[in-house]
């Protein structure tokens, strides 16, 4: 369990990185479509389990250290 506390942060500070950065290149080019591609597609879906499970286990350990 230590394991993945200290490992969610990572993947969703990473996948909102590249998001961020696919952003800015898709509106300096809008031609390269990065956004509508099929591999941001999957990574943005990645990114929701993540920001998710980590809001989850942020909040399950709030409430353990508060009892």
């Amino acid at each position: 369990m230590k394991r993945i506390i200290r490992v969610l942060p990572h993947i969703t500070i990473v996948l909102s990185a590249m998001f961020i950065t696919l952003w800015i290149l898709d509106q300096f080019n809008p031609m390269m479509n990065f956004i509508d591609s099929e591999i941001s597609k999957i990574l943005l879906i990645i990114f929701c389990i993540f920001s998710m499970i980590t809001a989850i286990v942020l909040v399950a350990m709030e409430r353990k250290q508060g009892k």
